[in-house]
Order: C-alpha cells, then sequence, then structure tokens
C-alpha cells in the first residue's frame, strides 16, 4: 500500500506556499504530492463540484499519488483550500490521525490585498479593491484565521500543530525552513535555494495591454504564427514575461483602506494571538 502524507499545508493562499512548496520539494527526504490541490478532504458535496478544478473523490485515487515515495520518506500534500472548511479537519484525522497539520499565516489585510491583486491581474475582478472591503467578500473572508483554525485545534493534538507566520519567512527564510524542517522531522540543516521567489504581486499599469499578453486571443495567435518564423519559441516566452512583468507597477494598501480591514479582522486577531501564544500586534498596526 502506498505511503500516505505525514503532514498536510492546510493553508492559507497568498501566503507564500508556493515558495514553501518549492523548498520542501527540493529536501532529498521529503516527498510531497506531485497534485498541488487534490481537495480530498474539503467535504462533500463542494468535493465533487471541485472535480473540474482536479479534486479527488476517490481514496485509491488520492494514496496512488504518493505511490513513488520510498519507505524512508516524510510524505507531504499542501492543499490550501483545507483551512477553510471546518469540517475537513475531522475529515483529515478520521483518516490520517497522527499527521501533522501546518498553516502559514500572513498578514490578513495584506492577504486580503495580495488576493485581489492576483484576481484583478487574471481578469477575474474588474471592481476596485475600495468598493469591496466587507467580512463576506471572497478576498476578506479567508482571512479570519482563528475560525479557520480552531477546527484542527479541537481535533488534533496541540504538538501536531504548527502555525508558522510569512512574515518571519519574509525576514529570515534559513530560520523559517529549519524550524519547518524540525517540525517534519527532516534534517534541518538542508539549505534550499530560498533566493529564487514567486511572483510578486502588483496591478497593471495597463490592464487592456496585461489581458493582451496573457490571454489567448487572435493577436497573440497572429503574432505567434509570424514570430515563430524567427524566433524560438523559449525565447519569444521570455521576451512575453519580460513585457508582463514591465506593465506591472507595485502597489501598496493605502492607509485608510488598511485601518478598515483591522477593525474588520481586530476581534479575530486577538483571539488568534492567544490560540497560537504569539504577538500579532503588527497586524493591528
Amino acid at each position: 500500500m502506498s505511503k500516505l502524507p505525514n503532514f498536510i499545508i492546510i493553508g492559507a493562499g497568498k501566503c507564500g506556499t508556493t515558495s514553501i512548496y518549492n523548498y520542501l520539494d527540493r529536501h532529498p527526504q521529503v516527498y510531497l504530492c506531485p497534485h498541488k490541490e487534490t481537495y480530498f478532504f474539503v467535504p462533500e458535496p463542494t468535493r465533487s463540484k471541485l472535480q473540474p478544478w482536479g479534486a479527488i473523490t476517490d481514496f485509491d485515487e488520492y494514496a496512488n499519488f504518493f505511490k513513488d515515495a520510498s519507505n524512508d520518506s516524510v510524505v507531504g500534500e499542501i492543499s490550501t483550500t483545507y483551512y477553510r472548511h471546518a469540517e475537513a479537519a475531522k475529515q483529515i484525522y478520521q483518516t490520517l490521525p497522527q499527521v501533522k497539520i501546518i498553516a502559514i499565516l500572513r498578514d490578513p489585510a495584506n492577504r486580503a490585498f495580495s488576493d485581489y491583486q492576483m484576481h484583478f491581474r487574471k481578469g477575474n475582478e474588474k471592481e476596485d479593491f475600495s468598493t469591496l472591503i466587507a467580512p463576506e467578500n471572497r478576498f476578506i473572508k479567508p482571512g479570519f484565521y482563528y475560525s479557520e483554525l480552531i477546527p484542527y485545534f479541537e481535533v488534533f493534538r496541540r504538538e501536531q500543530i504548527k502555525i508558522l507566520l510569512f512574515a518571519d519567512l519574509v525576514k529570515n527564510s534559513t530560520t523559517f525552513i529549519e524550524d519547518l524542517f524540525e517540525f517534519i522531522e527532516v534534517n534541518p540543516k538542508f539549505t534550499p535555494n530560498t533566493s529564487i521567489k514567486s511572483r510578486e504581486g502588483g496591478l497593471p499599469k495597463n490592464q487592456a495591454l496585461n489581458m493582451l499578453l496573457t490571454k489567448p486571443n487572435r493577436f497573440r495567435k497572429l503574432a505567434a504564427s509570424v514570430l515563430g518564423l524567427f524566433i524560438p519559441l523559449g525565447l519569444r516566452q521570455k521576451i512575453r514575461s519580460s513585457l508582463v512583468k514591465q506593465n506591472i507597477k507595485p502597489v501598496k494598501l493605502s492607509p485608510q483602506l488598511r485601518q478598515q480591514l483591522i477593525e474588520i479582522y481586530r476581534h479575530d486577531i486577538l483571539k488568534l494571538q492567544e490560540l497560537i501564544d504569539r504577538d500579532l500586534s503588527a497586524w493591528l498596526q
């Protein structure tokens, strides 16, 4: 029978999980699920609705993802949707009662704005962020970390849960990674290359140009057919990526909007810092 996960990173999204995936994947003692989001422990009927996005509904199919893990590997899965479903905690516990649970948390106001920027760049959001600030908004709601994490503390032993802060990753990635490696019980002195970062946030200077460069369209198809006669595919992709990057400008959350978000999150932040015994006062400034 295939090995099953020794640890699961449950969230949250836009908190550095892509970078963490890459660091873990480089560790010789770690085997990561090649399917980054399996959704396997998301409760029904939500899980079945997510099948077009790769949700796994069959246990044998889920276990098959880990068939290539060696007997001495530490096996992990990353699915950032788990922490947003309270029932997932119980479902994970019923299947993997000894598994270690890891969550990476970011200042919720900054996380919300980063999430918004990503969807705006992709063309999935057209409204100004200032018009969207409300507790139930899709960018705001995932930042209520205490509410999302308490179900895990109710079913798992505290020593099975590790809460990491994105700010610590930014401040000292080496110490952060050592702490993570120690928790999952692999060699903490292995040092992955942390200089390669996942794509930074920002908003397009020109959204029409951004859509032209990033979405399938007739102009891109025509340009590819013409330029393909003279420029190799790899070079064309580099040029397009460079143009996309040049069209993105860094944007900071305004103090006014940040204050609105802080007031929305304040009660949850205060409860969270008691739960995890960490000073989160910076999130309230």
